[in-house]
């Protein structure tokens, strides 16, 4: 449980100064690093505080003994059931970080008057229910995780969000278990357009031919060509004039197997946009998802409204957030054309019918012979 308390008369130490800050997040943790220092003090954390040295920043389950944080040498490290609570600070002015017990620690940059995208106690629960570690690590970079291979009796899609590959935005997809919800793979990196798209077919394929839904926004084109240029399958294409409205779509009668009147990838306009969004706040305060990354809640975390548009917060990252958008909003609507388009060739397939009538002789034919064009009996005995 995460409960915040506002603030809005007391400042807090930093390396530049006093700041103000906006409030003081309280939360329930079952586990908690406890650090030791040669100076005799303690700090008690959870695993995934992140503490700022010399411009970088540690994470607490990262940190060994004999690392140094602000001065203090560690000597040992704890790590303790807690049944008990932590405190943290929240939006901290000029750069979420602040000085705690003689150490720069770092803060997550979430609102305390309800900015937040999704709610602090969902993150929460999602933190303590389902994330955990992946079952492996793949690529160049180990940064394609999974959590469960493939299972050929399961359907799946794969929601995929491009970038270049040479800034700082990092390309993301997942991949989601489309009976259940469940987040079974994920990649988020910085690959070449061509390279990414490569990885998509490739990951795609393995799960069984998965539906590949991939934003078509910008750069998202250079992608989507290198999977079309490898003859998948099985690419995710938008209605041209209904946008991501399935009723619509369907109701004006269009041939589903018709590209001409779809645009291949997804589009993700300004309108669509905050439903997509919509959706996943939904499914999450549902429950109705399972989150395995602890990448993806990272960015959760830090998903705010700013001037009433969400998007990550200031030097933060939503790739992943907005894949998963997507890959959700697919999953209630694309399927559902999906499905239409198999319930139509069904149809269409059972009004087969046969007009063939039965093949009658025209020349009534005794025995083994027939007739040659001078009028005599051949015997066709030898043909037996």
């Amino acid at each position: 449980m995460i409960e915040i308390r506002k603030n809005n008369k007391y400042e807090v130490s930093t390396l530049d100064g006093f700041k103000p800050f906006k409030g003081i997040r309280r939360t329930t943790k079952n586990k908690v690093f406890e650090l030791h220092f040669n100076d005799g003090t303690t700090l008690k954390c959870s695993m995934d505080h992140r503490f700022i040295e010399d411009g970088c920043e540690f994470l607490a389950k990262n940190l060994k003994i004999g690392d140094i944080l602000s001065n203090k040498i560690i000597t040992n490290i704890d790590k303790q059931v807690f049944g008990g609570y932590l405190y943290d600070l929240v939006e901290v002015e000029g750069g979420n970080t602040y000085i705690a017990d003689g150490i720069n620690s770092h803060n997550c940059d979430f609102s305390t008057s309800g900015n937040t995208v999704i709610a602090p106690e969902l993150i929460a629960y999602y933190q303590d229910n389902f994330i955990k570690d992946p079952i492996e690590k793949r690529g160049f970079d180990g940064n394609l995780w999974i959590w469960e291979q493939p299972n050929y009796t399961r359907s799946y899609l794969v929601a995929a969000d491009v970038a270049r590959g040479d800034g700082s935005d990092f390309s993301g997809f997942h991949v989601i278990d489309v009976e259940s919800a469940e987040q079974v793979a994920e990649y988020r990196g910085q690959l070449s357009t061509k390279d990414f798209g490569n990885l998509l077919v490739a990951v795609s394929t393995e799960y069984n031919d998965a539906l590949l839904v991939v934003e078509n926004a910008n750069v998202g084109w250079a992608s989507i060509q290198q999977i079309i240029d490898r003859g998948y399958k099985n690419l995710y294409y938008t209605p041209k004039d209904s946008g991501l409205d399935s009723d619509r779509f369907l109701s004006r009668g269009y041939d589903l197997t018709d590209k001409t009147d779809m645009v291949a990838g997804f589009t993700n306009s300004s309108k669509v946009r905050p439903l997509t969004i919509s959706k996943m706040e939904l499914y999450i305060r549902e429950k109705s998802c399972i989150i395995r990354s602890k990448r993806l809640l990272d960015e959760l975390f830090v998903f705010i409204y700013k001037n009433g548009r969400p998007e990550a917060a200031s030097g933060y990252h939503d790739d992943l957030v907005m894949s998963f958008c997507q890959g959700l909003w697919v999953r209630d609507t694309a399927l559902r054309l999906r499905q239409a388009g198999i319930d139509l060739s069904r149809q269409a397939v059972s009004h087969i019918k046969s007009t063939m009538s039965i093949y009658k002789p025209t020349t009534t034919q005794t025995g083994w012979k027939m007739k040659t064009p001078d009028g005599k009996d051949e015997d066709l005995n030898w043909l037996v």
